[in-house]
């Protein structure tokens, strides 16, 4: 070979060994940005997931707790208890409403967590084909459970502006920032997780209420039993400050617009974190701190809810 020519080879062996470098470092950044895409979605899910237990434990608790204020006094005549057994039928029937409609939230935002889930082993490349339906078929089933949800709601929830801005979603999608394979997936599923994002929202605010109408209830009457009695009676120990510390604190973050609402808000935050994921815009700990009121609420219940158990 002549000198020019192995000149040239050389050349071209560089070439393409910066090519690949390069490609595999793009490949790199894109599997790295979608895993960071995955757990934000991940821990966004978990988190209200949690919060709708508790909302649909609450709106049992809450109304379980009236009847058991409101008890008549016996005996009680036949006429009252023909009456009081249709008001138990109505009150049934309101409640496996809201708990139905609390079970399809929790469904959609399972299904949610399943996508970001699917959508990283796509950066991965894992399977690319097999996983690429994986990721389609997710998308339809969260797609499906948004139907159910407004169905479930019995009105439309989002208006027509929320309607037409979530149709846009696809169009913002940076490409060259998510890599070929996620970013097909993104164009494509774009208003169908947004869409869930939003209806899920508007769901949460019942949610808030249910929530804040039963920790308000159960803490006054853990206060009462736990703190108020013992104390007058002078019957205070360790037990008494620690139930009073739990007291004080579910009381503090119950009375927390922030804490109370945090899902709901945690919902909202999403909806700009997943426009902003599709643009290519985004930073892990956005979803963190967004969600640490959530965290705080769900820890102000459990404590209450462990302590109520000792009673």
């Amino acid at each position: 070979m002549a000198r020019s020519q192995e000149v040239t080879a050389i050349r071209r062996a560089f070439a393409v060994a910066a090519a690949a470098t390069v490609l595999g470092g793009c490949a790199s950044v894109a599997v790295e940005r979608a895993k960071d895409l995955s757990s934000a979605g991940i821990h966004y899910a978990q988190a209200t997931a949690k919060v709708v237990d508790v909302a649909s434990d609450a709106a049992v608790d809450a109304d379980s707790d009236t009847q058991v204020v409101t008890r008549p006094r016996p005996p009680v005549s036949q006429e009252q208890q023909d009456q009081r057994a249709a008001r138990l039928e109505q009150l049934d029937a309101q409640l496996v409403k809201t708990i139905s409609l609390y079970a399809t939230l929790k469904r959609s935002v399972n299904a949610v967590e399943a996508y970001f889930r699917s959508l990283q082993e796509l950066a991965n490349g894992s399977q690319a084909d097999a996983t690429g339906e994986a990721v389609k078929s997710v998308a339809e089933r969260v797609d499906s459970l948004s139907d159910a949800l407004e169905k479930g709601a019995g009105k439309p929830l989002l208006t027509n502006a929320q309607v037409n801005a979530i149709g846009g979603l696809a169009k913002v999608v940076a490409a060259q920032v998510h890599g070929a394979k996620v970013a097909k997936a993104l164009e494509r599923d774009a208003p169908t997780i947004g869409r869930a994002l939003a209806l899920q929202e508007r769901v949460l605010e019942l949610a808030g209420d249910d929530i804040r109408n039963n920790l308000t209830k159960s803490n006054n009457q853990f206060y009462l039993s736990k703190v108020k009695t013992p104390y007058l009676k002078g019957d205070i120990d360790a037990t008494w400050a620690d139930h009073r510390r739990t007291y004080l604190k579910v009381r503090a973050l119950g009375q927390t617009e922030a804490a109370v609402t945090s899902a709901q808000v945690a919902a909202k935050q999403m909806q700009n974190v997943w426009e902003r994921i599709l643009s290519g815009e985004y930073s892990a700990r956005e979803v963190t701190a967004m969600l640490k009121d959530t965290d705080d609420l769900l820890e102000a219940v459990g404590a209450l809810k462990d302590a109520t158990k000792a009673r």
